[in-house]
């Protein structure tokens, strides 16, 4: 199986910290948020290789980024794509930048796909089995978010079993909480669907817009997610995920302390 985690955006809504430094190199507990992605994908047996697809503006930053991963050997495990774009006018858009990652990369193989800004605290090799046990089909991973004033800011699933029925994206009035989390796996036989997707002239931005033609296509089923899970679209979540982090380190120097642990 290979990975492809989605870095291609221009993150407008977190500027100005993002007019320098990509939203998946921010930092979060002294780490890019990147690293806690690829570094769970390292982990994942049944991935083999680790696609990055970025954009020419950010490109040396991520390129800075995987050398530095060499002293862990993930490094041989990563491949940069770059989309051809230098500002948010020129970007691709989600569904676009994976058609072209997917060409570029030559991905011939069943593949996982990462949004690039998200955070959580599940392991994706659990939702890879659950993705073979339940027969290869098209998987969204999804996350129970407990509340539907909480949904209303999500793309929202409904599901019949483990079956995806509806998807609609950031619903006014919301039936379900379960929220798609910008990690899906799609068979090899598959891929071809976003060529299809694109060729009839369908939005070519949000993964949900082709999450919700494909219900119309072919099955596509949901795994739930447990743990953490945080979807860094703004200012907000980011400083309180920041603080949150912050918050456990300064409790866990605390406890060692206490325990005579530090001096």
């Amino acid at each position: 199986m290979d990975a492809l985690v989605l870095c291609g955006g221009f993150a407008t809504r977190l500027e100005p910290i993002t007019l320098f430094v990509p939203k998946p190199l921010l930092p979060i507990g002294g780490r890019p948020i990147l690293d806690y992605i690829v570094d769970d994908l390292a982990d994942a047996p049944e991935v083999n290789r680790i696609i990055i697809s970025t954009n020419m503006k950010f490109a040396e930053q991520f390129r800075y980024w995987a050398n530095n991963k060499s002293a862990s050997g993930i490094r041989k495990k990563l491949e940069l794509v770059v989309e051809p774009a230098l500002h948010n006018g020129e970007k691709f858009g989600a569904i676009k930048g994976i058609r072209f990652a997917i060409e570029k990369a030559g991905v011939a193989d069943d593949l996982i796909i990462i949004a690039g800004d998200n955070f959580y605290s599940s392991s994706v090799s659990e939702a890879i089995k659950g993705f073979a046990r339940e027969g290869r089909k098209p998987t969204v991973c999804v996350h129970d978010v407990g509340s539907l004033g909480e949904a209303s800011r999500f793309g929202i699933v409904k599901m019949e079993s483990s079956t995806i029925k509806e998807f609609e994206e950031k619903p006014v009035a919301p039936t379900s909480t379960m929220a798609s989390t910008g990690i899906y796996i799609y068979p090899k036989e598959a891929l071809a669907r976003f060529e299809e997707y694109l060729a009839g002239q369908n939005n070519p931005d949000a993964p949900g817009f082709f999450l919700k033609w494909l219900i119309g296509k072919e099955e596509v089923r949901g795994i739930v997610q447990k743990g953490e899970w945080f979807d860094i679209g703004n200012i907000d979540t980011y400083s309180k995920l920041c603080a949150q982090f912050n918050g456990r380190a300064a409790s866990s120097d605390q406890e060692a302390a206490a325990s005579g642990s530090v001096h």
